[in-house]
Formats: C-alpha cells, sequence, structure tokens
C-alpha cells in the first residue's frame, strides 16, 4: 500500500471534499504530486505518536483521519485544503533530523506494528535503516508541502 499526494487548486479541493466533484474523475497525472512509497504509516506514527489520530498540524502531514476522509477506491482519500497545507508546511519546516530521532522509538513502531514493519522479520538492526527510509520521504514531503504552500493550493491524499 502506497500513499500519494497530489496538489491542485484549494477551490477545487472544497468541490471535491463536498461531493461536487467526483475524485474518479480528476486525471491525477494533471497535477503535481509526490509518491511516498509505503512510508506513509510511519511518518505517521513519528510525528504523531500514534496510528489512528493525529492533532493538527502534524495531523496534516499524513492526513488519515476520518475527519478529512472522502470515499474513494478501498482505503479513502484524504483531503487538505490550502491554510491546512500551510499550517502543516509551517509545523514540518521546524523538524529537523535530529529533532526527529528524538521522536523515533523503533521498538514502539514495531510494537503497534507500524506498516510497512513486520514484527515477525524485523530485528534491531533495522532500526537505523528503517529511519533513513522515513527521512528520505519525510523530507520529500517537506518540499512538496512547502511548494504546495507557496502556490496556494491544497491537497489529496490518497492510498493505493
Amino acid at each position: 500500500m502506497r500513499g500519494y499526494y497530489f496538489a491542485l487548486d484549494d477551490k477545487l479541493v472544497q468541490q471535491t471534499a463536498a461531493g461536487e466533484v467526483a475524485l474518479k474523475n480528476l486525471r491525477v497525472d494533471d497535477y503535481p504530486g509526490l509518491d511516498i512509497d509505503r512510508s506513509w504509516e510511519a511518518i505517521h506514527f513519528l510525528l504523531c505518536g500514534n496510528i489512528a489520530d493525529g492533532e493538527p498540524p502534524l495531523g496534516y502531514v499524513v492526513p488519515i483521519t476520518s475527519d478529512q476522509g472522502i470515499d474513494f477506491g478501498s482505503f479513502g482519500a484524504f483531503v487538505l485544503r490550502g491554510e491546512q497545507v500551510a499550517e502543516a508546511a509551517r509545523a514540518i519546516s521546524e523538524l529537523d533530523e535530529a529533532q526527529l530521532r528524538l521522536r523515533y522509538d523503533f521498538p514502539a513502531m514495531v510494537k503497534e506494528e507500524v506498516y510497512p514493519l513486520d514484527p515477525d522479520i524485523v530485528s534491531d538492526e533495522d532500526q537505523d535503516e528503517f529511519f533513513a527510509y522515513i527521512l528520505q520521504y519525510y523530507n520529500e514531503i517537506r518540499r512538496f508541502y512547502s511548494q504546495t504552500a507557496a502556490e496556494g493550493k491544497g491537497l489529496i491524499f490518497y492510498i493505493f
């Protein structure tokens, strides 16, 4: 299961959230996007401390809460208005690698079965490698959110 963002005009995001525009009718390739591979739940856990909820603004980074959800595919899609993207962009611009390392709790991630970790095959040696994997996509998200916020756009995130 991979996570994908695409940025679009804030008005179109709002219309999609309201059901006025069907997400399935949007051509995702027509919009700037970012594939974050399977890192989505791990990044959410790192920022929010759990796999289900997340308080704004860090909960906006990988928006997977029901109040942001719309019906789409097997897992739904999640919308953020431009102001929410800007709020998240400011929050993550202040979180660097050193601060993320302080938040990183590999044993808790294994215990909570944070995707894509498989507790049956993970070992402690994977700790640094997994952090590097998360950090790579986190940095890409930071750039994507910064650019999206600078353009005043909203975004849609979905898992496929």
